[in-house]
């Protein structure tokens, strides 16, 4: 890959950039699906430069339409389409027992993880339109969520496979839009302004490894953010920068970020 592409990623983001190179050349020379597990929506976008630099196609699929993390699928340009089961993603229905505080997304996937489970094994845990939750993992590891997996939070759960084709509907996450300006466009100046907190106010859980940026903590204050990043505070719920562009007179950046709700 040309280092003009390089430009595009981060420090952090070199080894998986490498690591997607050595996947698209192999789908260019053997002619072969390489499927990934399942990614964020920045490394997805790096899916994206990639295979664009090595002269071979992508395609992402998370097990539903508006899918946040989705496995991503190197191939040959002109080849056949990878087709949903090539991309072996499992979905499982959860029922929340009644009597207890209902399970929170973060509950749902603490106790997950609490298995033993990668998080790039699982996909989205989304609420269902009809109650329930929908959880996309990976076939593999399906087997071993449906035999162990019996709380999340204080609630007893109740876990069963659902066909994809099969499911009722998910609710779509609901984001709180607003625009600000920022002087740079740093982590510390977007968690201060995503999460109501001063400049200086988000320093310390940011140098405490309480921030995420793109599902891995970042310690870093003055990490560069770009369009489309995620960046949660462990308490404070998640937000996403939907746009940065545009200055104001002052030279400030416009930036539209999204706040979970």
């Amino acid at each position: 890959m040309r280092d003009e592409a390089r430009i595009h990623f981060r420090p952090s983001e070199q080894i998986l950039a490498k690591r997607f190179e050595e996947w698209a050349t192999r789908a260019r020379t053997s002619k072969q699906l390489n499927v990934t597990d399942f990614l964020t929506p920045r490394e997805a976008a790096i899916g994206v430069v990639v295979a664009a630099a090595e002269g071979v196609s992508w395609r992402t699929y998370g097990g539903h339409g508006d899918a946040e993390r989705a496995c991503g699928c190197f191939y040959e340009m002109g080849g056949p389409n990878p087709q949903e089961d090539d991309f072996a993603i499992s979905c499982l229905r959860v029922i929340p027992g009644t009597g207890d505080p209902p399970p929170t997304h973060g509950d749902y996937l603490g106790s997950l993880l609490g298995l033993g489970i990668k998080r790039d094994r699982v996909g989205d845990i989304a609420f269902g339109v009809q109650g329930g939750v929908y959880v996309f993992c990976k076939t593999a590891i399906a087997p071993v969520i449906l035999g162990n997996w019996v709380r999340a939070g204080r609630a007893a759960i109740r876990v069963g496979p659902v066909e994809i084709g099969a499911i009722a509907g998910i609710a779509p996450p609901v984001l709180t839009e607003r625009v600000v300006t920022m002087q740079s466009l740093r982590l510390d100046a977007l968690v201060g302004h995503a999460f109501g907190l001063s400049r200086t106010k988000a320093l310390e859980p940011i140098r405490s490894g309480d921030v995420q940026l793109n599902f891995s903590v970042c310690t870093d204050p003055s990490e560069e953010i770009q369009s489309g990043d995620i960046v949660s505070l462990r308490g404070h719920g998640r937000a996403r920068v939907l746009l940065a562009q545009g200055q104001s007179r002052s030279g400030r950046t416009f930036v539209r970020i999204g706040r979970y709700t």
